[in-house]
Formats: structure tokens, sequence, C-alpha cells
């Protein structure tokens, strides 16, 4: 026989392994979701440290002047000096007490459409 040399039936790996997907959708569906899932999550973590370290990184090279727009040669904070500055200003003190005229009917609140069928219905 010339094909005697060839076996049917003996299963490689790659058999086995077809045969065991087939016999348990999880390996097929679910594993794959699973490392997809486990990977992209070290991976964002990765990437959000980075972020992070990047930005710590150009926050701690600033100093206090820069990082709040500071000029350099910006006067000294006197509070003596800025309560007496703000004395000297010149404050508008002509002003009077006026009384605001009080509510005919206190308490009663109307829309105004209640106010215009009230005017209506008075006048009739």
């Amino acid at each position: 026989m010339v094909f005697a040399s060839k076996t049917y039936g003996i299963a490689t790996p790659a058999d086995k392994f077809s045969q065991a997907i087939k016999k348990r959708p999880v390996l097929y569906f679910g594993l794959p979701f699973v490392l997809t899932v486990v990977v992209g999550s070290f991976a964002l973590s990765e990437l959000t440290a980075t972020k992070y370290n990047v930005h710590e990184n150009r926050t701690k090279t600033m100093s206090k002047e820069e990082g709040l727009k500071l000029s350099k040669n910006r006067r000294k904070l006197n509070l003596q000096e800025e309560y007496w500055r703000l004395q000297a200003q010149d404050i508008d003190d002509d002003w009077e007490i006026k009384r605001v005229g009080s509510d005919p009917n206190p308490g009663v609140t109307t829309s105004p459409t209640m106010a215009t069928s009230e005017a209506s219905t008075t006048s009739s």
C-alpha cells in the first residue's frame, strides 16, 4: 500500500484544542474577553499614572510666583498702609434715608392674570 504510512485518527494538539473549544464555548468567547479586560485595565492604569506624573513634574518646576502669575517687582503688602489708603478714598457720603412705601395688602400676592381679572370684576 502506498498510503500505509499515513495514520488517520491520531489527534494532534490543534485537534484536541478545537475539540475542547467545541465542548466548552467559554474558552472561545469568555477567555479572550476576560483577558482583554485584564490587559486593558493594566494598560489604562499605566496611561493614567503617566498622565499624573507628567502633570506633577510640570507643577513642581514652577515657582510659587509663576504659578500665581505675579510679577517679581510688585510692592509688598502692608495692612496699615492699605487701611490708610482706603480711608483716604473719596467715599460718597451724601445719601439720605428714604422710607419705602408698604404694600396696601400685606401678605397677599397676586399674579398679573389675577390682577387683570380683579380689575375687570371691580369695574363692572
